[in-house]
């Protein structure tokens, strides 16, 4: 098997933006932005065009998580927060609903065959990382649901470092969901613990 070096070094900087991202690092970050950057040419070079618009979300998200996560919640550190579920599964079927709309028009000006499949991992993952940027425990099953989208995507189109590495996100949104279910405990005992003296 030939392996891209472009899909090795968007697999191996993006694994690590992930797993900076499950430890609430702020240098997710600066790494998610350059694994980002890669993983549109590859995309784009393999014609799977959806994936490509969401590479360059990508980037003006995570500037703007960056910069949330520093400084956004009026002027402080946010911490991790629970998100209305209601509001979180209409937002997944909205993005689901504009999957198959946008999937049409993949459909009508592409020749590509996974056109539903490529359109519900943009919409979705729009969502995703709303949830994360914004600190909310609820990113993680969301991304459950791209998750096994792009496996099947990336399977399906043969890009199989891409699909190993989806595998193990799928994987790693029970580890993230644990890790920020424990941090979030953790903020609310210091939090009550600092009212308490105060």
């Amino acid at each position: 098997m030939d392996i891209n070096p472009l899909e090795l070094a968007a697999t191996l900087v993006t694994l690590v933006c992930v797993i900076l991202g499950v430890k609430r690092s702020l240098w997710q970050f600066p790494v998610g932005i350059a694994g980002t950057a890669i993983f549109f040419v590859v995309v784009w070079q393999a014609g799977i065009w959806a994936n490509a618009v969401l590479q360059v979300f990508f980037v003006f998200v995570q500037v703007y998580g960056w910069w949330y996560w520093l400084r956004g919640d009026h002027g402080g550190r946010p911490r991790i927060r629970m998100a209305n579920r209601v509001h979180v599964a209409a937002s997944v079927g909205v993005a689901l609903l504009a999957a198959w709309a946008g999937s049409w028009a993949l459909t009508e000006f592409t020749d590509f065959d996974l056109a539903l499949t490529d359109a519900a991992t943009l919409s979705v993952s729009v969502v995703a990382q709303y949830l994360l940027d914004r600190k909310y425990l609820e990113t993680w099953p969301v991304w459950l649901i791209v998750n096994v989208a792009s496996i099947w995507l990336y399977g399906n189109a043969h890009m199989w470092l891409f699909t190993g590495l989806y595998v193990f996100f799928f994987f790693n949104a029970f580890w993230g969901w644990w890790e920020w279910r424990k941090a979030m405990r953790a903020e609310a005992v210091e939090s009550l613990g600092a009212e308490g003296v105060a």
